[in-house]
C-alpha cells in the first residue's frame, strides 16, 4: 500500500483545500516558508508513529488558530486496506480515511474542539459494518467502522526524517524508527525463545539453551567481574547522596534502596549500543563528529533500513541534500529514486541535483502568497509526449533551474545568456532577485519540450534563440523548419526573441533592452 492522494485544509499555512497526488517517488519544491513540510507534517500527524489518539490536532494546527475553521485531512490509499472487525466478520475495504478536527456548536462538549475520524468507501461512503448483534426479528444491523489506526499504521509504516539529522537526537524518526528500529528487529529475533546456540559442558556433551538464557548468564558473570572494592564503594557512595537528597538519610541501613549498574538493557540490549567511527587507531563516537558526516550516516541507515525492509513503507525526507557535496547528492538522489522501487519516498528538496526533466510528474510546487498554501502538479493533455521528449536528454542539474523559479527565459546557448548577464551587470539589475531564471539549453531543438513544462507547471517562459545557429551550419534546412516552429508559440502568446549576428549595434542594443523589458516587468 502507498499514500495515492492526499486533501488537507486549514492546516497550519494550508487555508483552502489542497489536493496532492502522490507517485511512488515525489518532490515537493517551493521556496522557504510556502508550507512544504506542512504538509509531511500532516501526515506524520496521521500515519506517523509520535502521535497518538486524541492529540493528533491541537488549536495551534489550526489556520491562523482561527475558531471558525475546522482542519479536514483525507488520505486516500492506492488499494483498499482490508480489516476484520471482528472475529468471523467480512473484511472492511478502507480506500480512504478522513479526519475533522472540529469545534463542537452544540452538545455537552460545545466550544471543545473534537476529532472525528471516518473509514471511507472508494465512492467516499462511510465504511459500515455489521454490528455483532442482531435487530428486531433477527435482522442484521450495521455500524459505522471505527477507525482502526494503529493497524493502518502497521501496514504502511512511515519514516519521516526531519532537517535536524544528528543521530544522537532523541527523537523517534531518527534513532528510534531507523538504527534503534533495525536493532530491536535483530534484538527480537534475539531473544526468541526457538533462538539457540551450542554450548559445550564440562564432561565433553553439547546442549541446546535459547540464546537469551545463554546472554543473561554472560551478563551475570560480567556483573560478578564489575563487582570490585572501588566499584562498590562507587555504588554507596551514589546511594548514600541519593537518600540524603531525597530526605531518607536516616534510614541508610534499609535494604530496599540498592544503585545496580547494569551494562545492557536485558530485554532489550540495543539501547546500550553507540556508533562510533574508527580512523586507524581512533575511535570517535558519531555524535562527535561533524554535520556533513552524520548527515551521511543516517542516510546510510536509511539506505540499510530499505534494504531489509520488505515494500510497503513510506520515506518522507526533508532537505536530503543538506551537508553533502555535489557527489554525494547524485548518489543520494540515485539512492532515493532505487528506494523508490519497492518503497514510497516523499521529499522535500530547493536543489535542482534532486530533480529531473525525465521524471517532471513526479515534481509539485509548493507556493505560498499569503492567501494559504498552494499546491501545483503538471497539467496538461501533452505530459506522455514532453516526457518522451526528455527520454534522451542527458541528464543534468542547470535545467532543472526551471522548477524553482516562477518566471524563465530559455536561451539558445551560451554566448547569449552572456550577453544578458554582462547587461544585467551594466544596469546593476539582479535577476535572481527577481525571481528570473536564464537556462541555455545548448539545443534549440528542445525549446518546445521546455515550453511545454514550463506551461504544464504554469511557469512564464521566453525564448530567445539564433537565426542562424553554428551547431545547425550543416543543418540549415532543418533549422529553418525549427525556427519556424518557435516562432508558431509566438501565436500562444509567449514572448520569442529571434538574434541575428547581423545586428547593427543600435539593432543589438534594442534586442538586449527588450529581452531585459520582459525579464524585469512582473
Amino acid at each position: 500500500m502507498k499514500i495515492k492522494k492526499v486533501r488537507i485544509s486549514n492546516y497550519r499555512s494550508i487555508k483552502d483545500t489542497i489536493e496532492i497526488d502522490f507517485s511512488q517517488v515525489t518532490a515537493l519544491i517551493g521556496p522557504n516558508n510556502s508550507g512544504k513540510s506542512n504538509i509531511l507534517w500532516c501526515i506524520n500527524k496521521i500515519l506517523g508513529q509520535e502521535t497518538s489518539l486524541p492529540g493528533i490536532f491541537t488549536e495551534k494546527d489550526v489556520y491562523r488558530q482561527d475558531p471558525k475553521r475546522n482542519i479536514d485531512v483525507e488520505i486516500e490509499f492506492d488499494q483498499p486496506f482490508e480489516y476484520v472487525p471482528f472475529e468471523g466478520s467480512e473484511p472492511a475495504q478502507i480506500h480512504k480515511i478522513r479526519f475533522i478536527y472540529k469545534l463542537n456548536e452544540s452538545g455537552p462538549d460545545t466550544g471543545k474542539r473534537t476529532l472525528n475520524k471516518y473509514c471511507l468507501t472508494k465512492d467516499d461512503r462511510i465504511v459500515q459494518v455489521l454490528s455483532d448483534g442482531n435487530g428486531m426479528g433477527g435482522s442484521q444491523l450495521f455500524t459505522q467502522l471505527q477507525c482502526p489506526l494503529e493497524k493502518i499504521r502497521e501496514k504502511i509504516p512511515v519514516v519521516y526524517i526531519r532537517t535536524d539529522r544528528i543521530t544522537t537526537h532523541s527523537r523517534s524518526d531518527i534513532r528510534q524508527t531507523l538504527l534503534n528500529g533495525l536493532l530491536k528487529e535483530i534484538n527480537d529475533d534475539f531473544m526468541r525463545e526457538d533462538n539457540t546456540i551450542t554450548i559445550m559442558n564440562s564432561d565433553g556433551t553439547e546442549t541446546q539453551i535459547p540464546r537469551k538464557e545463554w546472554f543473561e548468564q554472560c551478563i551475570q558473570e560480567a556483573m560478578i567481574t564489575l563487582r570490585t572494592g572501588a566499584f562498590s564503594n562507587l555504588k554507596e557512595t551514589i546511594r548514600e547522596s541519593m537518600l540524603d537528597y531525597l530526605g531518607h538519610g536516616a534510614n541508610k541501613e534499609d535494604n530496599s534502596w540498592v544503585i545496580f549498574f547494569n551494562p545492557v538493557i536485558q530485554q532489550n540490549f540495543y539501547q546500550s549500543l553507540e556508533m562510533c567511527l574508527c580512523e586507524g587507531d581512533r575511535l570517535t563516537p558519531v555524535r562527535a563528529l561533524g554535520e556533513g558526516v552524520q548527515n551521511a550516516i543516517v542516510l546510510s541507515i536509511l539506505n540499510a533500513y530499505n534494504q531489509q525492509k520488505s515494500e510497503g513503507f513510506i520515506f518522507m525526507i526533508e532537505e536530503p541534500e543538506l551537508y553533502l557535496d555535489p557527489r554525494m547528492k547524485r548518489n543520494l538522489y540515485k539512492a532515493l529514486t532505487n528506494m523508490g522501487k519497492k518503497n514510497q519516498v516523499i521529499y522535500i528538496t530547493h536543489s535542482p541535483q534532486f530533480v529531473s526533466l525525465q521524471d517532471f510528474d513526479s515534481v509539485r510546487i509548493v507556493t505560498n502568497n499569503g492567501d494559504g498554501t498552494r499546491v501545483k502538479a503538471p497539467l496538461g493533455d501533452n505530459i506522455p509526449q514532453i516526457k518522451e521528449q526528455f527520454r534522451s536528454m542527458i541528464p543534468g542539474s542547470e535545467l532543472n533551474e526551471i522548477f524553482f523559479t516562477g518566471k524563465v527565459l530559455l536561451v539558445e546557448n551560451e554566448k547569449l545568456k552572456k550577453i544578458l548577464l554582462d547587461h544585467e551587470a551594466r544596469m546593476g539589475l539582479d535577476y535572481d532577485t527577481m525571481n528570473v531564471a536564464i537556462l541555455a539549453v545548448g539545443d534549440k531543438s528542445i525549446m518546445p519540450a521546455m515550453v511545454g513544462l514550463a506551461k504544464a507547471f504554469d511557469i512564464r517562459v521566453a525564448l530567445a534563440h539564433e537565426q542562424f545557429s553554428a551547431f545547425w551550419s550543416d543543418k540549415r534546412e532543418e533549422e529553418k523548419a525549427l525556427n519556424e516552429r518557435l516562432m508558431a508559440l509566438a501565436e500562444e502568446d509567449m514572448s520569442i526573441f529571434c538574434h541575428s549576428k547581423d545586428l547593427m549595434p543600435e539593432q543589438q542594443r534594442s534586442w538586449e533592452e527588450s529581452l531585459v523589458d520582459w525579464l524585469t516587468k512582473t
